[in-house]
């Protein structure tokens, strides 16, 4: 008793144990391709840094160059005059519009300019008075580097960066003497464009820092300060003294590119809950298995039944613990013998023809015969089951009690013919449609218990199949029988209330979807989802359900139902229709006119062997005018049918 309900559970535990593990695996592999995506993310985005060092180095240094070549010149023509300059610095940059001025200061003092226009006032200006550029100057001189400065605000309007090259001239003695500098003011927009650098492109965003050459220490003078902030990738731009750091990441955040991927984690979670189930059920399944093994085995031993197994030449192989108190014989003088030489010619006959029968349809074989043990008659009945291509199963019981049953019956039943002559024909047929499906339980179920132990699976589910449609057409006649109870007694109360039609119209369906799959068949609820109805819920619902169900029966395979509905207005009343239509077999012209009389319709069979009383489309026709509607059905054989009731709106 303790252990039992721990065996309930152990298939959700392993089961829970399995999606445990189906999601730690999912989410390290998760991990280890984001890991992959982002290296390669970086690794393109280092490629597109390098790319943009390359232009912006290329830009700058294509400008220094020109401090460079001016202070050649004037180191070995240091008595240039302000005329040769002008000339030399309009050949050098007047073209060029990245490039604001270029000065050239002796001793620090700055004496030319170029252009010479609008920048007069810094004619005269001594750098080494100007607490920030004696610094530069200074720094100049004494690494004898060319530095770049900035970016800092031009008087004139503008931010740029400032390029200062000092210049040195050889004495007599061949040592070098501070003859000045010279510089040239470098637009920062102008040059980061002449670069192909702007602060955002493809879904990247760009920034900078390093003013004055700082490299890493040094403040963020392009893009957003917010790009350091995010673990960016870096390249140092290098210039003839100290570094810029050009940085980039994703303008959405890194994240945005992971949660691309997300819809692939997504399924990779929902394949795991699936596969868990599918693993629940799996495990469950063997676990009832296991179970209803062990009950079998228990139920085989307390049977009264006689189980045999034979060879295909009729020689008994094996007798199971079974009730071998109806053997024939005792056992060990039976094993290893053939039916030949046990019984007569005739009976023996009567089994080889069974067995060899059943080996060739692979198939159940029913037989019954009479024995006489100890003296006394008995009767038995026998079903012989396929095993393998050269055994049988064959499972014997006593019916003697029967077959004295039958005589008597037959006896009984000579007497009752006259009063069941008599009785009309609706009972007749109750007790046909519902003795039909109860003896179909009975035989299916037997055969099902006494093939256990060689469960043929297709066959199994063929059997349960036929049990579950007998099941439910006798469900339909017992409700229909109900209501029609009702009716004769005057005790049906319709309830008329506002309901939602296609709310009933899907209860009413999914009644039957069950045998739908079964049969294949298509079962559409089209009434729109607004559509209401003034009716008794329960006695609507009756209607819909007989409606689907009779056209289920006659509808055959990958054929379609659909449900929809209409308002229909007769005789200045307005009425909401509700229409069933198949693609069935259609019913003839010449029985439309009988078909809602119970006693003039005919009991007809579905396309799947479904039995029918007649009662139900009787029940409709009723159940409709008793609420103030009526019915319609329009047919045509081989093209469906098309039944349509119809209820006041009001």
């Amino acid at each position: 008793m303790n252990r039992t309900p721990f065996r309930i559970f152990l298939p959700a535990l392993y089961a829970l144990l399995f999606l445990i593990f189906l999601l730690t695996v999912s989410y390290y592999y998760a991990s280890y391709r984001r890991g992959l995506w982002e290296k390669d993310i970086r690794n393109s985005l280092l490629e597109t840094l390098v790319m943009k060092k390359s232009r912006i180095e290329k830009a700058l240094s294509s400008r220094v160059y020109y401090t460079k070549g001016i202070a050649a010149f004037v180191s070995i023509q240091p008595d240039i005059t302000d005329r040769e300059f002008y000339n030399l610095a309009q050949q050098l940059v007047q073209n060029d519009p990245v490039i604001s001025t270029m000065s050239l200061s002796r001793d620090g003092i700055i004496n030319a300019i170029y252009p010479l226009a609008g920048h007069e006032a810094a004619i005269g200006l001594n750098l080494m008075a100007h607490p920030k550029r004696k610094e530069v100057v200074e720094k100049t001189i004494r690494t004898r580097k060319t530095f770049i400065a900035g970016p800092v605000e031009l008087i004139e309007g503008g931010v740029a960066f400032i390029s200062y090259t000092p210049i040195f001239t050889k004495n007599t003695d061949s040592s070098e003497r501070f003859w000045g500098m010279t510089d040239i003011v470098i637009k920062k927009d102008e040059l980061f464009e002449d670069a192909g650098l702007v602060d955002t492109e493809n879904n990247f965003e760009f920034a900078m820092r390093g003013m004055d050459g700082t490299g890493e220490n040094g403040a963020v003078f392009f893009g957003d300060s917010a790009v350091f902030d995010q673990t960016p990738v870096e390249i140092k731009i290098n210039l003839p003294d100290g570094n810029w750091i050009l940085a980039a990441t994703p303008l959405k955040g890194w994240t945005h590119f992971f949660d691309q991927d997300k819809t692939l984690d997504y399924i990779m979670i929902i394949s795991a809950f699936i596969i868990s189930i599918l693993f629940w059920l799996l495990l469950r399944t063997q676990f009832k298995v296991n179970a209803n093994e062990k009950e079998l085995k228990a139920v085989f031993r307390s049977m009264q039944n006689l189980i045999i197994e034979f060879s295909d030449e009729g020689e008994y192989i094996r007798i199971p613990e079974t009730n071998k108190e109806l053997l024939y014989k005792e056992e060990k003088q039976l094993l290893g013998k053939r039916v030949t030489e046990i019984f007569d010619s005739e009976m023996a006959d009567l089994f080889m023809s069974a067995i060899k029968r059943c080996l060739a349809l692979k198939d159940l074989v029913e037989i019954e015969y009479p024995l006489d043990i100890s003296g006394k008659k008995h009767w038995f009945s026998a079903r012989i089951s396929y095993k393998s291509p050269h055994r049988v199963i064959m499972n014997a019981y006593d019916i003697t009690d029967r077959k004295e049953n039958e005589q008597n019956l037959r006896k009984s039943e000579q007497r009752m013919k006259e009063l069941n002559d008599v009785k009309d024909k609706f009972f007749s047929i109750i007790a046909h449609d519902l003795r039909s499906p109860v003896g179909s339980f009975k035989m299916l179920t037997e055969i099902m218990l006494n093939e256990v132990e060689c469960a043929d699976q297709k066959k199994n589910k063929r059997m349960l199949t036929s049990i579950h449609s007998a099941s439910s057409n006798l469900y339909d006649l017992l409700e229909n029988l109900l209501s029609w109870s009702h009716t004769q007694r005057n005790s049906l109360i319709i309830n008329k209330e506002e309901h939602n039609l296609f709310h009933l119209a899907d209860d009413a369906i999914d009644s039957h979807i069950v045998n739908a799959e079964i049969k294949n068949v298509a079962l559409i609820n089209e009434v729109k989802e607004d559509a209401r109805i003034v009716c008794d819920q329960y006695v609507t619902l009756t209607i819909i359900r007989n409606l689907v169900s009779n056209a289920l029966k006659f509808t055959p395979t990958k054929g379609k139902i659909v449900v929809s509905n209409q308002t229909i207005e007769k005789d200045g009343i307005r009425y909401q229709g509700v229409t069933v239509t198949d693609t069935g077999v259609g019913i003839a012209a010449d029985r439309l006119g009988t078909i809602f009389n119970f006693k003039l319709a005919d009991t007809t069979i579905g396309t799947a062997n479904e039995q029918g009383s007649g009662l139900g489309l009787m029940l409709c026709r009723e159940f409709s005018e008793k609420q103030g509607g009526f019915i319609t059905i329009q047919s045509e054989i081989k093209k469906g049918t098309t039944v349509t009731f119809a209820l006041p709106l009001s």
